[in-house]
């Protein structure tokens, strides 16, 4: 049988607004925190498929998680727990009835941790998000069930763009869309020390306030308040969506480090693709810091830009060797016709010169012996028979 978990001492704030769109002022995100056997609960549920349809979803999904908790055999693995709380709430919304079928199921998202002396435990479905604020930095705890997040994750989409993506607010995963909940959970509770701080929200709060402010707001705020500040500033630039932010900051240390060993960044960090890698060693259960959304990155080299390099660098050297060739041959049948015949002495410039002729090489041809040479001009004779004729 499991010990039942110590629940640390913890501060906590939440806050739900409808944000400032006039056509969604029926807030469907619910959001809440209990004590229960196996550690503090927070859930944030964001719901959707019309406006009534979705409050009752969300709220439908959060009293099942709790009333989950509440039923729970004593030993039970809080994780475990954790997840069957979600899957039974995932049953429930999808035999949802409501007026508003016709504007699609009725469903939600949904993200919950469950801190206990041990670490937290973190489990999710759709694109509402928990991050983990330590030392100054902040730790993304989940990745969105999203169509962008998966052009993101195959290298397709960058961060940056994916904000401004026309389909940046399409799921994959949700609770009620079928009979069964494709939940995903840490293998792992994540380890933690006093003043580590857990921020849970709805997508209304991540498309209009990136990583990096909202580590500004929790890290120098008290939760009641941090949990007030982000809505605001969310509304601050449009609120087009509900906004709801659930802060929880321990007062205790949890993990690893509750034995007496101090805790590093690498005790709260693990693997995620899209983060940039701590200095220190990770375990495989470790989460890295993933960077704000709207940072600027510099573009990946595509694989076919690198194909396109090599055909290039291929052609140029055969290019090369082509004329080489040409250049080479071309040089030889000069040479050959320049130079001596038998090849000799290729490097003399003299014997390469041609000989200059000589008068003695000249033959003149001899004239047949006591034949006279006939003169140029009539003799005087001649030019007399010629005047008489």
């Amino acid at each position: 049988m499991q010990p039942v978990p110590t629940l640390p001492a913890v501060d906590y704030g939440q806050r739900s607004d409808p944000g400032r769109d006039p056509l969604k002022q029926i807030n469907e995100d619910a959001c809440g925190r209990r004590e229960t056997r196996f550690g503090h609960l927070c859930v944030v549920c964001d719901g959707m498929g019309g406006h009534a349809a979705g409050r009752e979803a969300a709220e439908l999904a959060l009293s099942t998680i709790v009333e989950t908790f509440d039923h729970a055999a004593d030993g039970s693995r809080p994780a475990e727990v954790l997840r069957a709380a979600i899957e039974e709430a995932n049953r429930r919304v999808h035999v949802l009835h409501t007026s508003e079928i016709g504007l699609g199921r009725p469903g939600c998202t949904v993200v919950a941790t469950l801190t206990h002396g041990c670490g937290t435990e973190i489990a999710h479905v759709g694109d509402s998000r928990a991050y983990l604020v330590h030392e100054g930095e902040i730790f993304r705890l989940t990745r969105d069930h999203s169509i962008v997040q998966e052009l993101v994750d195959r290298g397709l989409l960058m961060p940056n763009q994916a904000i401004h993506h026309p389909e940046a607010n399409r799921i994959t995963r949700a609770l009620g869309i079928g009979p069964d909940a494709d939940v995903e959970l840490r293998t792992e509770p994540v380890h933690h020390v006093a003043g580590d701080t857990f921020v849970l929200c709805s997508d209304g709060l991540s498309d209009l306030v990136d990583d990096a402010e909202i580590l500004g707001v929790v890290a120098n705020e008290p939760a009641a308040q941090a949990v007030g500040r982000l809505v605001d500033l969310a509304n601050a630039r449009g609120g087009h969506d509900n906004v709801t932010v659930l802060v929880l900051r321990t007062r205790e240390t949890a993990g690893p480090a509750a034995a007496g060993v101090l805790p590093t960044i690498a005790d709260t960090t693990t693997t995620l693709p899209l983060a940039v890698a701590p200095t220190a060693p990770q375990p495989a259960t470790l989460v890295q810091p993933i960077p704000s959304d709207r940072a600027p990155r510099s573009p990946p080299v595509r694989p076919v830009v690198l194909g396109a390099l090599v055909l290039a660098s291929i052609a140029i050297a055969l290019l090369i060797g082509v004329l080489t060739v040409r250049v080479t041959e071309r040089k030889g049948q000069r040479n050959t016709a320049i130079g001596p015949p038998n090849g000799l002495g290729g490097g003399d410039t003299e014997a390469e010169a041609p000989a200059a002729l000589s008068p003695e090489h000249v033959v003149i041809p001899a004239l047949p012996v006591g034949e006279p040479i006939a003169p140029l001009e009539p003799t005087p004779s001649e030019r007399k028979k010629r005047t008489r004729d």
